[in-house]
This record gives structure tokens, C-alpha cells and sequence, in this order.
């Protein structure tokens, strides 16, 4: 009996992350209140790319951790999806070599690569939607992060030169989304590590 269950990335697409009027006027709050503040402090020797330049605060960390608990929640939703998959996937490659010692089984044996090349499609193209996902969370989370920063520069006392040294500190992309599943989709799909964030 076939297993009549869809995957979550065959389902009805779901909208964006609305950037609702609360959490704007949260974020727009929140700079205002901390560049008043002075919120980070500047050092005198700051220049680019230099360690007194790593700055962040309180309100950029949150943001920050709120991109990466919301991506890591795709990345989990996507290996228990693809759980069931890579166990299909694994008994077709047994009954694939099976079927290749077999004399006469040739109608067999190309069943059987169908089955394989389908499973592996479906993994891949879950892997496609999960990175869609993330870039997705990723933009909302720059998106607030860009309404913080403008309001935190306009209020901060020494917001000429923050401006060019406060940065969100994104990587270009998530660990797991530079996995590449290649022509052969290995038994499992490999967790490549936590988004590394700092201070954003």
C-alpha cells in the first residue's frame, strides 16, 4: 500500500514574513531609545575591518538569534520530511543491486533506477524549497534590521561615524544551504553546523 502522506514542500505555498506595522515600530523604538542612549559606544581607533568595529547591541543580537532559530526550524522541518525519503531511497539502491546480479531482470532493474532518480529528485527539490525558506527569513531579518539601524543612526550622538562601522553580520549563506546533494544523494542528508551570526 503507497503512502498517500505529501511532503511539506508539495503544499500550498505560504506568504512572506509580513514586516507588520508592531514589529516596525518596535524596531524603530528600540533604535531611537538606544541611540539616545549612545548605544554602542564608538571608539576613538574604529575604522573598518579593524576589532574596535565589531559592534553590535542588545536589540541586533535579538534579531539576529530570531533569523537563526526561525532558519534552523526549516533546516529540522526538512530532515524529518526528508527522513522518510532517504529510507525509500536506500531500500530501492538495495533492491537496485539486487535486481543487477539477476539474470533476465532488466525490466526490473530500470523500474527500479526510476524509483531512485524520483526519490532523489524529491529530495533535492525539498532541499531547493528549504533554502527558498531561509533566504526568505534571512531578507525579513535584514529588513528589520535596516528599520533599527536607520533610526539608530539618525539619534545616536556619534551616528556619522557608527554609520559606517555598524553592519548586520550575516554570512552570505547558511552552513547547511552550501551543501550540494551532487548526482548521488548520499544515505542522509549531512547537517553542516549552526548559521554562524555574530552580534546580529
Amino acid at each position: 500500500m503507497s503512502d498517500k502522506r505529501s511532503t511539506t514542500w508539495t503544499n500550498p505555498a505560504t506568504p512572506s514574513i509580513r514586516y507588520g506595522p508592531f514589529a516596525r515600530i518596535s524596531d524603530w523604538w528600540c533604535g531611537g531609545r538606544d541611540g539616545r542612549k549612545g548605544i554602542p559606544s564608538v571608539p576613538e581607533e574604529a575604522r573598518p575591518g579593524t576589532p574596535q568595529a565589531e559592534l553590535s547591541t542588545p536589540r541586533m543580537m535579538f534579531l539576529g538569534q530570531l533569523g537563526v532559530g526561525r532558519i534552523e526550524k526549516e533546516w529540522i522541518t526538512f530532515q524529518i520530511e526528508v527522513a522518510g525519503l532517504e529510507a525509500k531511497l536506500r531500500d530501492a539502491i538495495a533492491r537496485r543491486d539486487a535486481l543487477a546480479l539477476e539474470p533476465g531482470g532488466a525490466a526490473r532493474l530500470a523500474a527500479a533506477h526510476a524509483e531512485i532518480a524520483h526519490l532523489e529528485e524529491q529530495i533535492k527539490i525539498g532541499l531547493r524549497v528549504t533554502r527558498r525558506r531561509a533566504s526568505m527569513i534571512e531578507a525579513y531579518v535584514r529588513r528589520r534590521c535596516a528599520a533599527y539601524l536607520t533610526r539608530l543612526v539618525r539619534r545616536h550622538p556619534d551616528g556619522a561615524r557608527l554609520n559606517h562601522l555598524m553592519r548586520p553580520r550575516w554570512p552570505d549563506q547558511v552552513d547547511w544551504a552550501r551543501a550540494s546533494l551532487g548526482p548521488d544523494v548520499p544515505a542522509a542528508v549531512p547537517r553542516a553546523g549552526v548559521l554562524g551570526v555574530r552580534g546580529s
